[in-house]
Parts: structure tokens; C-alpha cells; sequence
């Protein structure tokens, strides 16, 4: 293991964001890798509940939302808090507040009142990250990606479900004022595969500024575009 990257002293929580799809959990373990982090993961999987809501998201959206809310509060109210002798950061897959995002969509106008007083209650015993990290990402992208990594409970995905998720991403983060924020659009990117793509990102998330900065990276098409032209533009004199 390479020794790990110096972490500026403010950012001791990060939030990984995106919707499904986006490659949060990828750059979270890459990131906690890098940072020589501790790394906090959204419980998907676990859900009884998913499954089924995939399948009829009216019969189950009540049952699944509840149970999210209840392991994300769970997960971030003990383990964000608790102090970890071998590592200075944290950094986690989801951001608490984005729970109300899935519940504006999925919820009738009685649940979604009933989950908003839970919610509240919660989110008091709940640390805000230093840093939020929004991967910003198209519809037609995402229903790729999901296709690509092929999870079980995700082959009845709608598409238009996702898009309408997508819409209310972009819409909370456009809003979103609460932390710092670093949107990052991934659509020509891949900081899985391509080592730069990945230390572009920890370039951008290492000088992060307050407030909210938006970052459009250079996609292969582009660099390689550029390249050619620094070549061409060299051998012209």
C-alpha cells in the first residue's frame, strides 16, 4: 500500500453523493484507500424491503424509506461520532439529509409528513461533513452503469423512476447550502479505471472551497483533442 495522502486538517468528514449509479461507493473506498480513511457505507443491500419496492414501489416505498432512515441514522449518529484512533478522516457513501429525496418521491402527502417528524427528530443527533462531494451524472449514464455492474435488485429498474431521482438530485444539490460542496460532473470520466481521472478528483477535493464549486473535467475525447492541437500547433512553429 502506497502511504497515504496528507488531508488538509479541516476535512475530517466527507460525503460521497450521487444517485444510483454514479460510482459513490467506488470513489469512497478509493478515497479511504488514498486518505488512509475510515469508511462509513450506506446498507443497500441489507434492506428486506428493496427488493420488493423495485417490483411496486407504491406497496413498499413506506417500508423501505423507514428502513433506510432508521440504518442511516444508526450508522452516522454512533459511528461519525465516535472518535477512531487510527484514522483521522471519514469518509461515507451518503449524505443523511439525502434521505428526504428518495421520501419527496416515493412517499403519499400522509407518509411523507409522518417520515418528515421522524426525520427531524433524527437528523439533530446527526454530524454534518466538512465536505460533500456530488457526482453529477445523466440519466442515459447511469442506467449504463447500473446495466454494467448487473446487482439482482436492480434489473427492474425504471427508467423513468431513475430519471425522476435524477431530476431531484440536481435539484437538493442545486439548493443545497448547508455544507461545502464540490459538484463534480462523471459522465466522461473513469476514476475506477484511469488512475489521472481518480487524482483529478482528489486535486479538486484537497483545494475544495467554502460554499459550492462546480467542476467539469476533461473528458478522453477532449484531452485527446487538446493534444493533438498543442502537437499540431508546436510542429507550425
Amino acid at each position: 500500500m502506497s502511504e497515504a495522502i496528507k488531508i488538509p486538517g479541516h476535512l475530517n468528514y466527507i460525503c460521497i453523493e450521487g444517485v444510483i449509479g454514479a460510482g459513490k461507493t467506488s470513489l469512497s473506498y478509493l478515497l479511504s484507500e488514498m486518505f488512509n480513511a475510515r469508511t462509513v457505507l450506506e446498507e443497500a443491500e441489507e434492506n428486506p424491503f428493496l427488493p420488493r419496492f423495485y417490483t411496486d414501489r407504491r406497496m413498499f416505498a413506506f417500508q423501505t424509506q423507514l428502513w433506510f432512515l432508521v440504518s442511516r441514522f444508526k450508522q452516522l449518529s454512533v459511528m461519525v461520532a465516535q472518535q477512531d484512533l487510527f484514522h483521522q478522516v471519514t469518509i461515507s457513501d451518503y449524505l443523511f439529509a439525502k434521505d428526504r429525496i428518495f421520501a419527496s418521491i416515493n412517499l403519499d402527502e400522509d407518509e411523507l409528513s409522518l417520515y418528515n417528524n421522524i426525520a427531524r427528530v433524527m437528523e439533530a443527533s446527526v454530524a454534518q461533513p466538512d465536505l460533500v462531494v456530488y457526482l453529477q451524472t445523466s440519466t442515459s449514464v447511469l442506467l449504463k452503469r447500473i446495466e454494467k455492474r448487473g446487482r439482482p435488485f436492480e434489473f427492474n429498474m425504471d427508467a423513468d423512476y431513475l430519471d425522476a431521482l435524477n431530476s431531484a438530485y440536481n435539484h437538493f444539490f442545486f439548493h443545497y447550502n448547508s455544507t461545502p460542496l464540490l459538484v463534480i460532473n462523471t459522465n466522461d470520466i473513469d476514476f475506477v479505471n484511469r488512475k489521472e481521472d481518480l487524482q483529478d478528483i482528489i486535486y479538486q477535493i484537497l483545494n475544495a472551497k467554502p460554499g459550492t464549486t462546480f467542476y467539469q473535467p476533461m473528458g478522453e475525447k477532449d484531452k485527446a483533442h487538446l493534444k493533438n492541437s498543442e502537437k499540431k500547433k508546436a510542429e507550425n512553429g
